[in-house]
């Protein structure tokens, strides 16, 4: 049995799938905005967990509880390992198993953009993000905790290897106008949107963890097993707590 908290957020999750189900499949035609590509599937772009609105929250929530029970407690334990270390480790995207994507039908805006915006706008994107990084890093030392200098320093670089498919094209509007269309549809989800932008900084993993935990206590959890791994590189508690988690998508419909 879980919790009383579990059970309340996993009331307001269901709820929430139950109410978005025209914003999902909208999504899926914002999705088709973006022009098909292709590349060479090394996966290096996928060392991260992008973040993403709360309507492709969703739609990855409903992705998992359509899965098979081993499959989906996999991928939840390993949103949750990532949430605890991702400050402190470069890791892959909890969702790439083998250099596969097993949401790659449903994956995230993020995902489907990388390789396809102007060079001179990523790399826009890549200085915001280094700004971020860096008021992270500096957040953490204040607390005590000096972030290992390689995590605090990473960003996936640009790549020049992703081809349109076909006769498709990309133009400066293409994919700030799908963009734009997903946000509008994840609006449609408020006040809930606005929670998950404020309160989860748009993080699924940040969102599971809290689910399981509560959200206080996933924060208090993190900085505890941050401050553990950066003295001793020690992951056993984690190790135990992540392999006693339950099968909380289970329920969902």
């Amino acid at each position: 049995m879980f919790p009383d908290k579990v059970k309340i957020l996993l009331r307001i999750i269901q709820d929430l799938l139950d109410k978005s189900k025209k914003q999902r499949a909208e999504l899926r035609e914002a999705y088709t905005l973006v022009p098909s590509s292709h590349c060479r599937r090394r996966a290096l772009c996928c060392t991260m967990l992008p973040e993403m609105s709360l309507i492709e929250a969703l739609a990855a929530i409903q992705c998992l509880s359509e899965m098979d029970p081993i499959t989906r407690l996999r991928l939840t334990r390993g949103l949750v390992r990532y949430f605890f270390l991702n400050s402190v480790r470069i890791t892959s995207c909890p969702f790439l198993i083998d250099r596969n994507c097993l949401i790659y039908e449903n994956r995230f805006f993020g995902c489907r953009a990388y390789g396809l915006w102007p060079k001179h706008y990523y790399n826009e994107l890549a200085a915001r993000s280094h700004q971020m990084k860096r008021y992270n890093q500096e957040q953490w030392q204040n607390l005590g905790i000096s972030l290992p200098q390689e995590v605090a320093d990473f960003q996936v670089s640009y790549c020049p290897h992703v081809k349109l498919d076909g006769d498709a094209s990309v133009d400066d509007e293409t994919l700030p106008h799908a963009a734009d269309k997903i946000e509008l549809l994840s609006r449609q989800l408020a006040p809930w949107h606005e929670s998950f932008r404020h309160s989860y900084f748009l993080d699924l993993s940040f969102l599971l963890a809290s689910l399981v935990f509560g959200l206080t206590e996933a924060v208090q959890m993190k900085f505890a097993f941050v401050k553990d791994y950066v003295k001793t590189g020690n992951q056993t508690g984690l190790s135990e707590l992540v392999g006693n988690l339950p099968d909380v998508f289970a329920a969902l419909i």
